[in-house]
């Protein structure tokens, strides 16, 4: 059975952006918007944390908790013992939404789903789609002659950042070899566009993701977190 169970995980021990995933942000929190868009997509999925917070709003919300060990919060990688919890959870495949993108709707992430499924479950990841001119640190160009006598935005090789958004990936591949995928076989999987994945990596991403969070910005993200408080 190709069974896929949707998921978060988060902690509070963020370094660059401390406690971010529960310190206010525009009347709620980052994870409460998580576990609304969970709720919506998924009703077998679940949020891995290890402070009894997570566990608390995970109740708030009738999202399934998946308790974390110590180990796991405290460290940046390897991944694998980063989703060590993944061991004891009944999936052929998991379908991981970032919780630190606010502005990922429920649609967008049931989109992405779809596709997944339609593509045969192979792997994916979501992917923001640019026609810019890139070059390495060592003026190496990435997706244009450095010959060229004019550069021209319409006609540049797009090129493809990889976002951390969704990721579409089978369970026991990933226990067995430590890593989502082999790389050949990942579909690149364009959700929204440039300006709807804002990653909370930075203080700097999180006081303009609340921003535009308390403008109204995206209603379609907010809708689902709207419903959820009414209930």
């Amino acid at each position: 059975m190709n069974k896929i169970v949707t998921f978060s995980f988060g902690r509070k021990q963020s370094a660059r952006v401390p406690n971010k995933m529960l310190r206010p942000f525009a009347g709620t929190t980052l994870v409460d918007i998580a576990l609304a868009k969970l709720k919506a997509v998924d009703a077998g999925a679940f949020f891995a944390g290890f402070e009894d917070e997570f566990r608390a709003k995970c109740a708030e919300h009738g999202v399934r908790f998946v308790q974390r060990d110590v180990q796991s919060i405290g460290i940046d990688g390897p991944i694998a013992d980063i989703l060590s919890f993944l061991r004891d959870v009944d999936a052929k495949y998991v379908l991981l939404v970032s919780a630190c993108n606010p502005f990922l709707s429920v649609e967008h992430i049931r989109d992405f789903r779809a596709r997944c499924v339609e593509g045969g479950h192979r792997p994916a990841i979501s992917v923001k789609r640019h026609r810019k001119h890139f070059v390495t640190t060592d003026a190496r160009a990435l997706n244009f002659d450095l010959g060229a006598k004019t550069l021209n935005n319409k006609i540049v090789e797009p090129i493809f950042e990889l976002v951390d958004g969704l990721y579409f990936f089978e369970k026991e591949f990933f226990l067995t070899h430590g890593t989502y995928w082999r790389w050949p076989e990942v579909r690149f999987l364009e959700v929204g566009g440039d300006d709807l994945l804002i990653d909370v990596d930075t203080e700097t991403d999180f006081a303009v993701a609340e921003t535009l969070w308390s403008s109204g910005y995206r209603a379609d993200a907010r809708a689902t977190v709207n419903a959820s408080k009414e209930r």
